[in-house]
């Protein structure tokens, strides 16, 4: 009986429910220079935290600080973190059941051009069975809709026996402080849900990635005696056909069953002042993602793909007199852990019956990319899966959308897992 509550409920709360996301994404959020600058975070904060106040959780409120989390692979020092906090809630259970963690991020990519957007990014406006703005799918959606399944609780009238733990997150985009944060400051429990847009498909791994920023030194002169200098370009260039080589070889022999292949892309190249100088100096920066490995701890699995990138960058450098004899300086400047909860185990068995019950199919697969499910598995000792609602496509692009329907039935999904997970002890009188 209550579970077919659920469903009347969210129905009956539609316009509610609906109206409540749009003001989130009418609420800027935006990091500055993917946190590195800062961050505009505390604008929705300060609505969530009142919402679940309304709701009677106890709330937490508190700001990063480097200090705390500088113990933490990958985390992402030097940040401006103040007066951006994580608004945590706590709903205690009455005893005897399973606690949950719902997580998400609050904060949101700029939105770019502004020109290019159909609408003003801070209208969420609703066209179609989409609301529009920044953030709706990156991912405001999944966040509204981890609240508001905790509002579906409360009003059916169930009381949980284990303890629900709703994290609103800060400084996602800029690497995964927040939930650093969060598990420093002790949060743990049985099981968790990171909200990043997944189409309502459940995933359970996602890779690893590893950000290199790679310096290769030339000569420069006039480029009319071009053969009298060194062009760096040119010697960087030796090493990106190295790491490619690399690529292509992984390509050929590592798989995963939910995930692509390892990939290295090059982002950035920067180097040369004109086209009459030859470049003395030249910067790559590239980004990898690799897959979680069941036999070997994330650690080793890391250390394992560095020192695969460092023989390559080795190989290339030996193979060339300059390079060797000027050795290019490799950095890596951010990096997160591979993630996977085994398809065994109960909180992806149970979230897989819940799919079935509320939308009749449950998709299993990986995320190609990161989230913050690594940090809560590896450094939370917390079991973690992740389900949201929208398109990852239209994630940091122009006129981001979420579909209506999916957003309402993710509140479903959610809420009956909590009951399943959680447990209930009586209907509130």
């Amino acid at each position: 009986m209550a579970e077919l509550n659920l469903k009347k409920t969210v129905l009956e709360q539609k316009e509610k429910f609906v109206d409540f996301l749009s003001l989130m994404v009418k609420t800027d959020t935006q990091v500055k220079g993917q946190g590195i600058l800062g961050g505009n975070e505390r604008f929705g904060q300060k609505m969530v935290k009142q919402k679940l106040l309304d709701l009677n959780f106890d709330v937490d409120e508190f700001d990063v600080e480097d200090d705390k989390i500088k113990k933490f692979p990958g985390a992402n020092l030097g940040h401006q973190n103040e007066n951006r906090p994580n608004v945590v809630g706590v709903l205690k259970g009455s005893g005897g059941g399973r606690s949950l963690i719902l997580n998400g991020h609050i904060d949101t990519m700029p939105y770019g051009d502004k020109s290019q957007w159909s609408k003003d990014p801070f209208l969420g406006e609703i066209v179609d069975d989409e609301i529009y703005g920044l953030g709706a799918t990156d991912m405001k959606g999944s966040l509204s809709a981890m609240i508001l399944a905790a509002e579906v609780i409360k009003i059916s009238g169930l009381r949980l026996k284990g303890d629900l733990i709703i994290q609103s997150i800060v400084d996602e985009e800029g690497g995964g402080n927040g939930t650093m944060a969060c598990v420093e400051r002790g949060y743990r429990a049985d099981g968790a849900i990171v909200g990043e847009p997944t189409q309502l498909h459940l995933q359970t791994a996602h890779m690893g990635f590893l950000f290199h920023d790679i310096k290769v030194t030339g000569e420069s002169l006039h480029s009319s005696q071009l053969w009298e200098g060194v062009n760096a370009i040119d010697k960087a260039l030796i090493i990106y056909r190295a790491l490619k080589n690399l690529e292509r070889r992984w390509l050929m022999t590592r798989r995963h069953p939910l995930l692509p292949g390892p990939t290295i892309n090059l982002g950035v190249i920067e180097g040369g002042v004109a086209g009459s100088v030859v470049p003395n100096s030249c910067t790559m920066k590239f980004c990898l993602h690799y897959h979680p490995e069941k036999n070997e701890s994330k650690e080793v699995t890391r250390d394992r793909v560095k020192g695969e990138v460092n023989e390559a960058v080795k190989l290339a450098t030996d193979s060339d007199p300059w390079l060797k004899k000027n050795p290019p300086q490799v950095n890596i400047y951010q990096e997160g852990f591979p993630f996977e909860t085994e398809l065994s185990h109960p909180l992806v068995q149970e979230m897989k019956q819940t799919l079935n019950k509320v939308i009749d199919r449950a998709v299993i697969e990986g995320m190609p990319a990161g989230c913050d499910a690594r940090t809560l598995s590896e450094f939370g000792q917390t079991p973690a899966i992740i389900l949201g609602c929208g398109n990852p496509q239209h994630c940091h692009c122009v006129n981001e959308s979420v579909p209506v329907h999916q957003f309402l039935s993710l509140i479903e999904i959610y809420a009956n897992f909590i009951v399943t997970w959680c447990g209930i002890e009586s209907a509130v009188k």
